[in-house]
């Protein structure tokens, strides 16, 4: 029949099974979050720009802004295909376009670090946020129960980027610490669109372990910057002879610091049920923490790295000492928190663990510089690993020998 092609070509986006079974990421999934990807490594490639010059508040402002804006865009393509099963051409063809200004938003950010200039990023974030939008108005369109739910969302997606244009394009005389306002404005609309989308009269439920498989597949990408970091930092040391031994350990310990944080996030984050809207919440806006102390880590590593190298830097050593322990702290607090809504309720350690890096490593880096830094976070973090694999070997034990007493 004539209708046959285009009914194979286009279908209605059905809502998924949040129960389905053996659910994976699919390979358009994947090849989303590895294009992304090269916009959390230009904001960390910026933030090692802003930190080695000194523009440190000019940059955390950039920095904060940035992370933010490429987070919520990679946030609404993972929920929306969680919630759904959409996989026919004119979705493919959407998805494209979200990639190619996903691109975009790469090129933009240099412009809002070194000049304040918003145009190229917000015009790159609303296009991915306006097909964002449609997509949610084709899954109402199919779905009729979960029309409200699914017009919220895309009603809520169109309006708040009147204001991100105006953001972008009528606010370029200001400077970066008169831009807050605004955009913590704009920032808390965006964050409360899936909460009145969710208090719909039938909202979906999203799919738990795919949610959570796709969380950890960027928290690897984001990580796996950090290793190129440490490999840039060896051949760096292999044509400077001059720093060879400092460089050499300064590379081994960020290598082995992002291998003892992939550990910790995949080893002790506990388990979540997803299908609860506030845990769900909690998880996902949790994770703009995790994200965002990762990339910020990755910068500062690169940033240390060069001190070493150069012998020299804009800032002194207590302030380079803290742009790599503050966001290892915060990333082991950012745990700590997630862990409060897991089975694991007593996070008291990763607390303590977090308060005794930073003192180590702003200590040791203010006392003899740049490769310390490196050295005492990296061992501290390590020596925290150690203990959490022990503590929960000893549970396990203990768990075993009730089962057999029982």
């Amino acid at each position: 029949m004539p209708s046959t092609p285009v009914a194979i070509i286009i279908r209605p986006i059905r809502l998924r099974d949040p129960n389905e079974e053996g659910r994976t990421s699919t390979n358009l999934e994947l090849f989303f979050d590895l294009v992304f990807v090269v916009t959390i490594s230009a904001i960390a490639q910026q933030w090692h720009h802003a930190v080695t010059t000194g523009h440190l508040q000019h940059g955390a402002i950039s920095f904060t802004e940035m992370m933010f804006g490429v987070w919520w865009a990679w946030m609404g393509f993972t929920w929306f295909a969680n919630f759904f099963d959409p996989d026919d051409v004119p979705y493919r063809l959407m998805v494209l376009v979200q990639l190619l200004a996903s691109l975009g938003l790469a090129t933009g950010i240099p412009y809002v670090f070194q000049s304040d200039d918003f145009r190229i990023l917000v015009g790159c974030y609303v296009v991915i946020r306006l097909v964002m939008s449609a997509q949610w108005f084709r899954a109402g369109h199919a779905n009729p129960p979960l029309r409200q739910f699914c017009n919220r969302w895309a009603y809520g997606i169109l309006l708040v980027q009147i204001g991100w244009v105006a953001f972008g394009f009528g606010l370029r005389h200001l400077t970066p610490a008169q831009t807050i306002p605004y955009f913590v404005l704009g920032a808390a609309v965006e964050l409360l669109i899936p909460w009145w989308a969710q208090r719909a009269e039938e909202p979906a439920i999203p799919h738990s372990e795919h949610v959570e498989e796709r969380y950890g597949l960027f928290t690897i990408i984001i990580l796996g910057e950090m290793v190129l970091v440490a490999s840039e930092a060896f051949n760096t040391a292999l044509t400077d002879h001059k720093h060879l031994a400092t460089l050499m350990v300064g590379a081994i310990s960020a290598g082995i610091l992002a291998f003892c944080l992939w550990w910790l996030y995949f080893g002790f984050l506990g388990e979540y049920d997803l299908t609860r809207m506030r845990t769900a919440f909690i998880w996902g806006y949790g994770h703009f923490f995790i994200y965002g102390t990762l990339t910020a880590i990755g910068g500062a590593m690169a940033a240390l790295l060069e001190q070493v190298a150069r012998d020299d830097g804009e800032l002194g050593r207590t302030v380079m000492a803290l742009m790599l322990a503050a966001p290892v702290a915060a990333f082991l607090a950012t745990i700590a928190f997630l862990r409060t809504v897991s089975e694991w309720a007593n996070c008291t350690r990763w607390l303590l663990a977090a308060a005794a890096i930073l003192a180590i490593g702003t200590g040791a880096g203010a006392a003899w510089g740049a490769m310390w830094t490196l050295l005492s976070v990296c061992v501290a973090t390590a020596a925290f690993l150690a203990s959490e694999i022990v503590t929960k070997w000893k549970a396990a034990v203990r768990r075993r020998q009730n089962q057999g007493a029982a």
